[in-house]
């Protein structure tokens, strides 16, 4: 697989690809708002919304945790996993 995107659940998805054959992983997380979100298209006619809510910080870390451990087997040596967060789970995200 060379620049392929694969869509859905990253978890289901890492498992079609070799163990060390990454060079770059992008990961761009929910942000543990503990809120749900709600957002409409250009056309305001497709509403779409996600739940960020997690109700404590460790069911925030254990979903991380194993997305992470994951992606660090599918790293070559040479590889880096970069996270986007903000604030609200900067802490977290760097105990996993």
């Amino acid at each position: 697989m060379v620049n392929d995107i694969l869509y859905g659940d990253c978890l289901d998805k890492m498992e079609l690809i070799e163990k060390n054959s990454i060079d770059l992983i992008y990961l761009d997380p929910p942000f543990f708002t503990e809120k749900k979100h709600t957002l409409k298209n250009r056309e305001r006619t497709q509403e779409f919304s996600f739940n960020d809510s997690w109700g404590s910080n460790l069911g925030y870390a254990k979903f991380l945790e194993k997305r992470l451990k994951l992606m660090h087997s599918l790293l070559k040596d040479s590889g880096s996993i970069f996270v986007h967060c903000d604030k609200s789970g900067e802490h977290i995200i760097r105990g996993c």
